[in-house]
């Protein structure tokens, strides 16, 4: 049996990573091996926050690589961190599962999924990685639209520019989220924490949504997924990895014909891309904040900081703007563990307290 199959392991490897590995066999610093145990124990208290998770419920499953991406892009674009703040926590996550797959060989898959996160440009400076528009261009033009699956990723990633959404945001989207007032469009987007934004799509993109509309909600039911895939015959919202899956292999392509394209894309990347459009354009921070939905003007300053030419000028324009003063499934299937709840045992089992 492996380790992922029996969830005590992952708290004893846990426990042996932090209180052994990290000190004993690797020697670190007390000062690192410290920075590491904070890291993890932050990325538990993000699963708790923002996933509902508890930590007795959590497992190897929830060090898969998209909600290890999702910490990351929370810390960045929700959170305010710097790049470097989210480059130590990636190489904290991936030395853990590098031991675990070094300890247990069913666990190196877990490990090599995660290891290709790259670091995150800007190290120190709060920079990040977005497209130009000669890129988001070549972005777009890319999918195979003789194919139906092709216009459906196409005018997601169209969407996902213009509306400035998260992945979670736009894939829990219904075709009601779309609204008509004449011949304006704006799409409701639900934040976390309940928080609902209605962000306005810009008219040169209303025809790319008619057209998506007329192919693949003909009927246009308001509960139906906006975004959606098809299991046995049954529409179901389109899943994170799935956008992610394709965003990745149109960025392996492209990278091909040219090596300036970054080879790895998420969602997050295009999120980043309309801000820093809009803050090229002058648009004041305070708009994008409210357009990206960030909860405080901190997390917007970091397009100020990723664009040195324009600073001087961003600043101005904060002085003018009036700044603001588990799973989800349940119990896993099986007899209950008799540790299950036990949340301040497994913290210290772990060496977290």
């Amino acid at each position: 049996m492996g380790a992922a199959d029996d969830p005590m392991r992952f708290y004893e490897m846990l426990r042996d990573f932090l209180c052994e590995h990290l000190v004993v066999r690797r020697r670190l610093s007390a000062v690192t091996a410290r920075d590491y145990r904070t890291a993890l124990d932050q990325y538990r208290i993000w699963l708790r926050e923002e996933r509902g998770i508890t930590f007795d419920k959590v497992g190897f499953e929830h060090f898969a690589r998209g909600v290890v991406y999702d910490h990351l892009t929370w810390l960045l674009d929700d959170a305010g961190r710097s790049a470097a703040t989210a480059n130590l926590r990636l190489a904290a996550i991936k030395s853990f599962l590098r031991y675990c797959g070094e300890e247990d060989a069913t666990l190196m898959p877990a490990y090599l999924d995660v290891k290709s996160i790259h670091a995150f440009r800007g190290t120190g400076d709060g920079r990040l990685e977005y497209l130009t528009q000669p890129q988001l261009e070549a972005l777009f033009a890319h999918p195979d639209t003789d194919t139906p699956k092709g216009r459906r990723n196409q005018y997601f990633m169209i969407h996902a520019y213009e509306t400035g959404g998260r992945v979670a945001e736009l894939v829990g989207m219904t075709v009601g989220d779309v609204r008509r007032d004449g011949g304006r469009v704006t799409v409701r987007l639900h934040g976390k924490g309940d928080k609902v934004r209605h962000n306005p799509l810009p008219s040169q993109v209303v025809p790319h949504l008619d057209a998506y509309l007329g192919e693949f909600h003909p009927g246009l039911v308001a509960s139906d997924p906006l975004f959606y895939t098809v299991h046995e015959g049954r529409r179901t919202p389109m899943a994170p990895r799935t956008v992610n899956s394709f965003l990745s292999k149109y960025a392996r392509e492209l990278h091909g014909e040219d090596p300036t394209f970054p080879e790895g894309l998420h969602c997050h990347v295009l999120r980043h891309s309309i801000g820093m459009a809009m803050y090229k354009k002058k648009v004041p921070l305070s708009y994008i904040r409210d357009f990206l939905g960030h909860a405080r003007i901190e997390s917007t300053l970091v397009y100020a900081h990723a664009d040195d030419e324009t600073l001087d000028e961003a600043l101005e324009s904060i002085d003018q703007d009036a700044l603001p003063t588990e799973g989800p499934d349940g119990e896993p299937v099986g007899p209950e563990k008799k540790w299950k709840g036990r949340e301040e045992y497994l913290l210290r089992l772990c060496g977290l307290i």
